[in-house]
């Protein structure tokens, strides 16, 4: 027994993979809603309480705003004093002070005394020297003093008591008392400038005490003051460098700070501010309806939803994360049975369907960053709500653009907290960028479009603000956002959309404005192979933009599909009659079933074509489409009368594979192709030559079932009728005859 095969899942259209994207799109969006409750959040400080009146079903404290109780501990923590130990290691070496100095200088004096008559030997032979250079160096190395080679040559200066009379002994003095002075005030281990309080506290004796900081000095304070004593005295900036440093070998500090110490006293002092400003009783209404929104009932809505939100139990965060799941499940279905309804290509399509869910999830996500952004700016009109108008229009129409923009505006508001106030002046910029791209030509004209996106948030930011009577400063910083948005969204929408024509292999207006530039490489190649063709597609053009326009049809795809609905024939220009410049019929030498398949070949050879130059596949559509499953007639008349009357000519040899026309457009483009040739071969052209000839095409089509798939009524068709006619006549209006000039009735 053969084995099943499994049906193959065409993903494109498949119902179930229609479910997911619908599903995973509307659990996505639930994951970016806030965490906290939103019933309460829509208000803002002069705004008129609408819903009922609130009563508060608990108790629960009235919690001060975050940045006035923020700065109210940091009022409390410039009030701490800083915290210091005493350092005992500083009371020993203080007493030691004068016998350290004395030694050190004793020793200094040795290597003075080395120099002295190192520099009296140096003229004496080497032999009968006592003293070496390496030696007064491994002494000068011993004193451990921070000096450098040139600094120790003017230190040797004092030998000769130069400058002043100043010598070694006078040194010594004056470093001893310059710290004497400095000893005056208790030295600190940090820089003062780190603490702004007028006191600092220290430990003594396990006993707290304050000492005014105008009594300490902190080291940089120390070094300042021994520089400028010692610039003062010695009148030579070396000596007083080197006195600077020897001196601060000797500076100890008198209090350490204490950092943990102080670190819990400002942790203390920071709990010890109170975070709330009083209570609301249980039962105790918390604002009326129509009672304006206050700075103190502000409070009070934002310390309930805080409270409540800390309250919620697991239990009710899915209970509450289940309603937000369903709400946005809502909204995402009625975008669906939106396009099942108006747009069915559209929703048969799941690569559409996918685009369609990236935009909404692209405005979602910039609404939760938004939303989780810390910043005075009004972030709420930086989404780029107009961004998804333009795509979506430009994309699909300006229907399928409106309809989504309200579901997009409505979930971006709740994303945002409830924040409905933000949902008109988004969905008025974005009506308005809607009607500024809806019949595009270039995709320079975007840019156009900032002007209408910036009329939609201007106008309705200064009604609503002067509505609520809101700060002018306030007014004008969202007119700053908005008009940011305004330069910004084009520039994304120009990036987004060539993304979205690349990645999803979307077709739209400007991409067939494109392709019906003829210096397109297949254009350029129909031309020069098959310039009858080229001739008799451009004429068509003409008739399907026309009569689409009338109809409500899309008339740049239906005059860029003529231009590549004959397309396959550049492969074999010489057997179709519009290119057969020197009267000779290939056919001639051909029995009428061959030249039939050569005919029907053009479909399949333009398709290969198409696809091969990465055509989109909506221009492909017409050139099967536009022969339907109409017969070859000539051919198959043709070998009517050839055959033996006793043999029968099946006509599924003659006739081309479709499939139907399965559009307007590609019904129009149908039409055209047979009333264009038909009337080209009309001797005397007159409009009701014209009419009749039309009427007979168009009835045949109709009566043959070639129309029987498309969206065309016969309305419809009265309408392409009169089109056709009045292009027709147009083209083929009677010209006057100009008379003979003297130099031709000669000739």
């Amino acid at each position: 027994m053969p084995k099943l095969k499994k049906a193959k899942i065409d993903l494109k259209t498949d119902k179930t993979f229609k479910f997911l994207i619908g599903l995973a799109t509307a659990v996505l969006i639930t994951l970016m809603f806030p965490r906290y409750e939103t019933i309460e959040a829509d208000y803002t400080v002069g705004m008129v309480w609408g819903k009922e009146d609130l009563i508060a079903p608990f108790s629960f404290p009235i919690y001060k705003n975050e940045t006035q109780y923020q700065k109210e501990v940091e009022e409390a923590k410039t009030k701490v004093l800083p915290v210091f130990d005493l350092n005992n290691t500083k009371i020993s070496s203080h007493l030691n002070l004068l016998d350290s100095l004395d030694n050190e200088f004793i020793r200094i004096k040795k290597v003075f005394d080395y120099d002295y008559e190192l520099e009296k030997e140096k003229s004496l032979p080497e032999e009968k020297r006592t003293t070496s250079i390496q030696i007064l160096n491994n002494m000068k190395y011993a004193l451990n003093l921070p000096l450098s080679e040139d600094e120790w040559k003017t230190f040797f200066t004092l030998n000769s008591a130069y400058p002043s009379q100043i010598g070694l002994e006078a040194f010594k003095k004056k470093i001893i008392q310059a710290l004497n002075q400095v000893y005056s005030k208790k030295i600190i281990d940090i820089p003062k400038n780190r603490f702004r309080t007028p006191q600092v506290s220290y430990i003594k004796n396990k006993v707290v005490e304050n000492l005014d900081t105008n009594e300490l000095r902190d080291l940089d304070d120390v070094t300042r003051m021994l520089k400028n004593d010692f610039n003062d005295f010695f009148k030579n900036n070396d000596l007083a460098g080197i006195a600077v440093k020897i001196a601060m070998m000797y500076v100890y500090t008198d209090l350490k700070y204490n950092q943990d110490e102080t670190d819990k006293i400002l942790v203390a002092v920071a709990d010890s501010v109170h975070k709330t400003l009083g209570i609301v009783r249980e039962n105790e209404r918390i604002v009326s309806r129509h009672d304006p929104i206050t700075e103190e009932i502000k409070l009070k809505l934002e310390s309930y939803k805080k409270v409540r939100s800390e309250q919620m139990g697991s239990r009710d965060y899915y209970i509450q994360q289940l309603g937000r799941f369903l709400f946005v499940l809502a909204m995402i279905t009625l975008i669906g049975i939106f396009l099942f309804k108006m747009r069915s290509r559209i929703f048969e399509d799941n690569t559409k369907l996918i685009l369609i869910s990236t935009v909404i999830l692209l405005e979602c996500l910039l609404a939760y960053i938004s939303l989780n952004l810390e910043t005075s700016f009004p972030v709420e009109y930086m989404i780029f709500v107009p961004v998804a108008a333009m795509l979506l229009a430009i994309i699909f129409d300006s229907r399928v653009a409106f309809y989504c923009i309200i579901i997009i505006c409505i979930l971006v508001s709740a994303i945002r907290g409830g924040e409905y106030e933000i949902f008109i002046p988004n969905f008025a910029a974005s009506v308005l960028v809607i009607y500024s791209v809806r019949d595009i030509k270039n995709r320079s004209q975007i840019f156009v479009s900032m002007i209408f996106i910036f009329i939609g948030y201007f106008v309705t930011i200064i009604a609503s603000g002067f509505e609520r009577y809101d700060d002018i400063s306030v007014i004008r910083t969202q007119l700053y956002a908005a008009a940011l948005n305004s330069l910004l969204s084009p520039i994304l929408a120009y990036g987004l959309l060539i993304f979205y024509e690349k990645v999803f292999r979307v077709a739209t207006d400007l991409v067939f404005l494109e392709l019906s530039d003829f210096n397109n490489p297949l254009l350029r190649e129909l031309s020069s192979k098959a310039p009858g063709t080229f001739h008799h597609s451009i004429i068509m053009g003409n008739l399907s933009e026309e009569a689409a326009k009338e109809i409500g049809a899309n008339r740049i795809l239906s005059r860029v599909g003529c231009y590549y609905h004959d397309i396959g024939k550049v492969v074999t220009p010489d057997y179709f009659v519009e290119n057969q410049m020197d009267a000779k019929n290939k056919h001639e030498q051909l029995n009428p079933s061959l030249s039939a398949k050569m005919i029907i070949s053009h479909v399949k050879n333009g398709i290969k074509l198409a696809q091969r130059y990465r055509i989109p596949q909506e221009i492909i559509n017409f050139i099967p489409m536009h022969h339907g499953t109409t017969l070859v007639s000539y051919f198959f008349e043709k070998a009517r009368s050839e055959e033996d009357p006793d043999d029968t000519v099946h006509d599924y040899i003659y006739r081309y594979p479709g499939p139907k026309p399965q559009t307007k457009e590609t019904g129009v483009v149908m039409l055209a192709d047979a009333v264009e040739a038909a009337t080209r071969a009309i001797e005397d052209p007159t409009p009701a030559r014209l009419e009749t000839q039309i009427d007979e095409i168009i009835k045949s089509r109709f009566m043959e079932g070639e129309l029987d798939e498309c969206d065309l009524t016969l309305k419809d068709l009265i309408k392409i009728k009169y089109s056709f006619l009045k292009t027709l006549v147009g083209i083929h209006h009677h010209r006057i005859k100009y008379p003979e000039t003297d130099d031709e009735e000669e000739k």
